[in-house]
């Protein structure tokens, strides 16, 4: 029944918006089922099962890059084969979407259109996901901003994106606690941070420091204290401090560059049950650095849109009761830096 709605929201968009079939009838198509049936299907929230929860992190996709050339739509395909090679060989539990996920300034007036390409292998696995906005993401010309992109992947029951606090700058400041296998005891947390880009400044602002710091102490007097990961889309420039130390796992190739971000490498360093940060933007990084009780990590590229020379793949993290193991897979199933924090790591 979901994956009979599914398909349906996703036909009815594609075609109102390419202009393929009948767009009237399938557009009332669109509107009708939302309104009589995709509001009951809320997202199921998440479990572990068998005593972990595994994330596959797909990050810097591009969608739409040069859509109107032969090479850009040979580009997606290219990026639909990275997601189902990875997610038939790991079978994740979740999917982290950590932005750039469209190139937004290349498309024209169908970015929903192509949000809807990008998340059909989870929808086709029914396996939920959640969205953290880039700096590419909004840059389209119609029906494309941030809080438009983030309200269409609500629509999907699958989907545990969300548009946080108004008042905060960008639209992806929220969290997703992680339940156990058979209870409601949250075992695991997820946190997003926006950090802006496209129509919005590239910047993590003091606010939303504020905002994740008393989210952060407001769920451990709430849950306790659960192995969590943080996922933004640019990262600061002390990342590069920790992999020029020499002790970390995987590549650097793209320096980094600083971004306004008021504190926020000695804020993360401060809240105990962060133990994976993953990020974006540079496309050749896929790094791991560990540093106190934490690993500060960079997703590997997964999308063929956007420069690059590095084969393509992804960032998994498992998440257990106390500790957190990430390694990346990559398109030809190959699997490589494998390492582990836990809640009493010291490195």
């Amino acid at each position: 029944f979901t994956t009979l709605l599914y398909t349906i929201k996703f036909e009815a968009h594609r075609t109102c918006n390419f202009g393929m079939g009948s767009g009237r009838s399938l557009g009332l198509i669109k509107v009708v089922f939302p309104i009589l049936l995709w509001g009951v299907l809320e997202a199921t929230p998440l479990r572990f099962k068998n005593g972990k929860f595994r994330v596959a992190q797909f990050t810097d996709l591009h969608y739409g890059e040069d859509e109107f050339t032969p090479w850009g739509p040979i580009q997606d395909i290219n990026s639909d084969h990275v997601m189902h090679s990875v997610l038939s060989a790991e079978n994740p539990d979740f999917v982290l979407f950590t932005g750039d996920t469209l190139t937004g300034n290349n498309i024209d007036s169908n970015a929903t259109a192509y949000w809807d390409h990008v998340v059909l292998p989870c929808v086709q696995r029914d396996t939920p996901w959640a969205h953290v906005l880039g700096n590419h993401d909004d840059l389209s010309q119609s029906h494309g901003d941030r809080v438009t992109l983030i309200s269409h992947d609500m629509d999907y029951p699958h989907s545990h994106s969300k548009l946080g606090p108004a008042f905060l700058a960008g639209v992806t400041n929220y969290f997703i606690p992680i339940y156990g296998e058979n209870s409601n005891e949250v075992e695991g947390m997820i946190y997003s941070l926006d950090s802006g880009g496209g129509n919005v400044p590239v910047q993590v602002t003091a606010d939303q420091i504020e905002w994740l710091i008393d989210t952060y102490y407001t769920n451990i007097q709430t849950y306790g204290h659960v192995p969590s990961v943080l996922a933004f889309h640019i990262p600061v420039s002390e990342f590069e401090d920790l992999y020029n130390t020499g002790n970390c796992v995987g590549s650097l190739n793209n320096s980094i560059e600083a971004i306004p971000n008021k504190g926020l490498f000695d804020t993360i360093q401060s809240l105990h049950d962060i133990l994976v940060i993953t990020t974006g933007h540079y496309h050749e990084n896929d790094f791991c650095c560990p540093t106190g009780n934490k690993l500060f990590c960079q997703g590997r590229h997964s999308g063929y849109g956007g420069y690059s020379n590095v084969a393509r793949g992804s960032r998994i993290m498992e998440i257990h009761n106390s500790s957190i193991t990430t390694w990346i897979r990559m398109e030809d199933k190959k699997v490589f830096d494998r390492i582990t924090v836990s809640l009493n790591s010291v490195f």
